[in-house]
């Protein structure tokens, strides 16, 4: 069989981070810069190992709790965001703060709160144990349910009809309105096998199951 020569190569560029991730890794790069070391940072400032040993490399202290910074240190948040119990420990502590969350991520937070004060149930789409959704938890912890798949949009059943619903920033948003509807369970069970990732949809008011 002949052969036919490779006249050219097209290689793929690589996925660049999103605009929440780049300003994080850019604040601890720039508090390194100019702050006395050593520069803290609460958790991974983002969820990818070459960044966080990049960042390490050049004199980042990465650690899980604010207990592990000491009194009057400098500590930067990560961009997936902090539950104000965070943030008042901080304050109490007087540690010099440098806020990297995410503006997307706050702007979850604050409709959170929102919704809250207006007595919504809110349900929040993600894992329990992920960052941002521990952190958006936290704003509202009596009115937030989290869920994580259709198989537990049972456990909505006899909550208040006036429900508002939200997702973790760069989640599939035809997953979280399939998820949030059990009119769309195929639909969601489809989706939810893809797995698919964007950015979060915007909160919006969910009609009653």
């Amino acid at each position: 069989m002949a052969t036919v020569p490779i006249s050219e190569i097209l290689l793929a560029g690589p996925r660049g981070f999103c605009a929440g991730v780049e300003r994080a890794i850019d604040i601890v790069e720039l508090a390194l810069s100019v702050c006395r070391p050593p520069v803290y940072v609460r958790r991974e400032i983002v969820h990818n190992r070459h960044v966080v040993e990049s960042l390490r490399a050049k004199g980042a202290v990465f650690v899980d709790e604010l207990a592990e910074v000491p009194n009057d240190a400098t500590v930067i948040f990560s961009a997936h965001g902090i539950s104000p119990a965070v943030r008042e420990d901080a304050q109490r502590r007087r540690l010099r703060v440098i806020d990297a969350t995410c503006p997307l991520v706050t702007k979850v937070h604050l409709e959170a709160v929102r919704y809250a004060r207006e007595g919504y149930s809110i349900v929040l789409i993600g894992h329990e144990d992920h960052d941002e959704v521990i952190g958006t938890l936290g704003e509202a912890p009596d009115r937030i349910v989290v869920i994580d798949s259709v198989v537990e949009v049972d456990r909505l059943e006899g909550r208040t009809p006036r429900r508002s619903r939200t997702s973790r920033r760069r989640r599939c948003p035809s997953t979280t309105r399939a998820t949030s509807s059990r009119r769309c369970v195929a639909s969601s069970r489809a989706s939810w096998a893809r797995r698919a990732t964007t950015s979060a949809t915007r909160p919006r008011t969910a009609r009653p199951p």
